[in-house]
């Protein structure tokens, strides 16, 4: 059976627990990285292939290793081209020169204003996203972006729409195939609506009001943050490291106070618990082509090119920025948009995604409303018992929360016995170098002694 690498935290089998999260982040930082790889695990597993992770730490892997065990290298990325993910880019770019194998970007975009014109669509790192491009291109038939955005971006850099690179969307939109099934709004709810929100805190401030007016409205709103500090702060009352008066970052604020703030460590945990919501809303772009994937009815507030590439490629229903304010009606909302557009568009994005797939030579499984859940994935991974919803520590009995003080504990004891590892197993490799080069300098000096001596001869 072949094996592919993958860009990811976990594997597909993987089990973990919030220990397991505060040891070592398998987030990548984030929780919506687990989603697009859940979908490219459903989706490249085959009869005659499976994928194992590279736990976000390739550069830790020898390259002749890579190459002898596996077939081919999937990277799924974010908005990779950004100033703060340069410096990895370039050591991918290294590591990708070295392996003989196939590399494979399974979504790629560009981080950017949202109404950014094409011509200013250059940028400092734009020498490392050519050189990261062109080692990538050595290694596959066409890089796969995130939206038209990245591709007129590729397009500025001299690369060719249609050869070298195309828009594929997000592969988490594919996790189960080509059709999707939303349910409608239930408008007959009004204030007993249950719904979920997502944002982030650096959003525009009339947002920010709005998301609290929700919270303080709509007793059954839940709020599901994303990134690791929120995941601490959650679990064990940490600070996050900001203060913000609009965005919940403290336990005393609605979101966490009620109880009902929620943070998931699979992707089918959060997939399940957003199946359930009545609808979703907000900035932040997994968390509501999670509730899509779901069939849970969703708005997504577009705020940087980032999101507005993978809404306009996927028709995901949206709002603008200015269209939130105070007086603001959700009902109202609701109604701007076709909340069904994504469902229309699913089926043609859908086979545009497995042709780029067939033109990189990969395998897949076609999945379908018949057979979403006879997948090769389903048959041999099945159903897991993944640690569930983490809620609140606001929310948890006394007992519970002596367990979590217990887990905090024994998870820094092990972070600390890792470092302590990590640290001994550098020395060792300085003392080998050193000893290497005392070595190499003894032969030096030899090899001098003996030039003196045949220039005296």
């Amino acid at each position: 059976m072949k094996k592919l690498l993958i860009r990811a935290g976990l594997n597909a089998y993987d089990i973990k627990t919030p220990s397991n999260l505060l040891e070592r982040d398998f987030l990548g930082n984030n929780v919506g990285n687990l989603i697009y790889a859940h979908s490219i695990y459903r989706t490249l597993t085959t009869d005659n292939q499976i994928l194992e992770a590279d736990k976000y730490e390739i550069h830790r892997m020898k390259p002749e290793e890579i190459n002898e065990k596996y077939s081919g290298y999937v990277i799924p990325l974010a908005d990779a081209f950004r100033p703060d993910f340069e410096k990895y880019l370039i050591e991918l770019t290294k590591i990708i020169k070295q392996l003989k194998i196939p590399v494979y970007i399974i979504g790629v975009g560009v981080r950017a204003n949202k109404n950014v014109s094409r011509d200013n669509l250059h940028f400092p790192f734009d020498n490392t996203v050519k050189e990261f491009i062109k080692a990538v291109l050595e290694k596959s038939s066409i890089v796969g972006l995130r939206g038209e955005i990245t591709s007129q971006y590729l397009t500025n850099l001299g690369f060719r729409e249609g050869i070298d690179h195309e828009a594929i969307g997000c592969p988490s939109m594919y996790t189960y195939g080509n059709e999707l099934s939303i349910k409608n709004f239930p408008y007959e709810k009004d204030f007993n609506l249950n719904l979920s929100t997502n944002y982030s805190k650096g959003g525009a401030t009339n947002v920010l009001e709005y998301m609290n007016y929700i919270h303080s409205t709509y007793k059954n709103a839940s709020f599901i943050p994303q990134e690791l500090p929120e995941f601490k702060l959650l679990y064990s009352g940490k600070p996050t490291g900001f203060a913000s008066t609009l965005y919940p970052s403290s336990l005393d604020t609605v979101q966490y106070s009620t109880g009902n703030t929620r943070f998931f460590l699979s992707a089918k945990d959060w997939i399940d618990f957003l199946s359930k919501k009545d609808f979703s809303f907000g900035t932040r772009l997994h968390g509501n082509i999670t509730a899509t994937i779901a069939g849970t009815p969703n708005i997504t507030i577009p705020i940087d090119a980032r999101m507005k590439e993978l809404t306009d490629f996927h028709r995901l229903p949206t709002v603008p920025i200015d269209e939130i304010n105070s007086e603001t009606k959700l009902e109202d909302i609701v109604k701007m948009v076709d909340l069904h557009s994504a469902e229309k568009y699913q089926k043609q994005n859908y086979d545009h995604y497995t042709n780029f797939l067939k033109k990189n030579g990969l395998e897949f499984f076609y999945q379908t409303r018949e057979n979403r859940n006879q997948t090769n994935y389903d048959q041999l991974y099945g159903e897991k018992s993944f640690a569930g919803e983490v809620t609140p520590i606001t929310a948890i009995s006394k007992g519970e929360v002596i367990h979590r003080l217990e887990e905090i504990h024994s998870a820094i004891e092990n972070r600390e016995k890792n470092f302590i590892t990590r640290i001994s197993n550098w020395s060792k490799v300085v003392e080998n170098k050193n000893e290497v080069i005392n070595n190499l300098n003894k032969e030096v000096k030899k090899i001098d002694k003996i030039k003196t001596i045949l220039r005296n001869d």
